[in-house]
């Protein structure tokens, strides 16, 4: 356990870290530093919440970007029923099971959130000193009026990286980009045919759907082993664009319209195969390997899928999948 937090100081210095897997294995741990060194106690982790600011609402006006700008937490992002962007923030600290003190105190003192128009809507939560378990979770809404340019960052920045990623309504967005750097947190979003360029970059899973023309999607985890592929992707539209569909390790299952309009690159990891599905009719297929195919239905934008293609560990499932629709 060396993964220091900062901002307190002196006798009694606080630090959090993180074993492996799951949130029971992580422990708060007290440092006394004295002439003869330094002693430490371990304690198990618990989440404190804390009380939420009011909420807040902004208009929509045209072509406006959203940004959020997450330190550490969980981001949701839903439909509005109120015609306006609405955020909300739920602040929480990890910290020793019996440390609410410390807990509430940097709660009231090093947590910063806020919501404000610069050239947009930018959506932050971050700290200033306290320990690195402290955080919120933030949750924004927007209407369906809503057709700018949205981006959300997640830093994962903190000793218990489960934090996920959930877009479950984008409105007619033009753009979705969307990094999560918590290392085992997971990557959603339900997109719009209005979405013309999707990038998504997550340290899990990932599924994306009814995007359309330019994407760029990549699962970074080293060793998928949840029973479903690694990245699900269903493309609404073609026209434009293409792009690339990555894992590190794990399935790749991808939906391409049945119209048609594109080429595909299909390259699985050993173990795997390629499975191109049922042709449409004016598709053809040229097969290099069992790993390596190229699907090509007419003439339009150029998507390359490969499945496992840097995995540190053994991937339960690294082949790719394709059917139309």
């Amino acid at each position: 356990m060396t993964n220091r937090a900062l901002g307190l100081a002196g006798v009694g210095f606080f630090a959090l870290a993180i074993g492996h897997g799951a949130l029971s294995a992580g422990c708060a741990v007290h440092c006394i530093e004295d002439g003869s060194g330094t002693k430490c106690v371990a304690k198990s982790l618990k989440r404190f919440d804390g009380a939420p600011p009011a909420p807040q609402a902004f208009d929509a006006t045209a072509g406006m970007p959203v940004t959020i700008d997450v330190n550490y937490g969980n981001v949701s992002v839903a439909r509005s029923g109120s015609g306006k962007v609405e955020v909300e923030f739920r602040p929480f600290a990890f910290a020793g099971y019996d440390e609410k003190p410390v807990a509430d105190k940097q709660l009231a003192e090093n947590l910063r959130v806020a919501a404000v128009m610069q050239n947009g809507l930018i959506v932050s939560s971050t700290r200033e000193g306290g320990t690195n378990g402290l955080g919120a979770d933030v949750i924004v809404r927007l209407p369906d009026s809503f057709d700018g340019a949205l981006t959300i960052v997640n830093h994962g920045n903190g000793p218990v990286n489960q934090f996920d990623v959930r877009v479950d309504g984008v409105g007619r967005a033009s753009a979705v980009t969307l990094t999560n750097k918590s290392t085992l947190g997971a990557c959603f979003v339900q997109g719009a045919p209005s979405v013309v360029r999707t990038s998504v970059d997550c340290g899990a899973a990932v599924s994306v759907f009814d995007v359309s023309d330019s994407v760029q999607i990549t699962s970074r985890g080293s060793s998928h082993s949840a029973s479903g592929p690694a990245v699900s992707v269903r493309l609404a539209r073609t026209a434009a664009g293409g792009g690339r569909i990555l894992s590190a390790s794990g399935g790749i299952n991808a939906v391409f319209p049945q119209a048609g309009g594109y080429a595909l690159t299909l390259k699985s990891g050993t173990p795997g195969s390629v499975n191109e599905g049922t042709l449409p009719a004016t598709c053809t297929k040229a097969e290099t390997s069992a790993q390596h195919k190229t699907v090509t239905c007419g003439a339009g934008a150029h998507y390359e899928l490969t499945a496992g293609y840097g995995p540190t560990g053994a991937p339960r499932d690294a082949s790719v999948t394709v059917s139309y629709q």
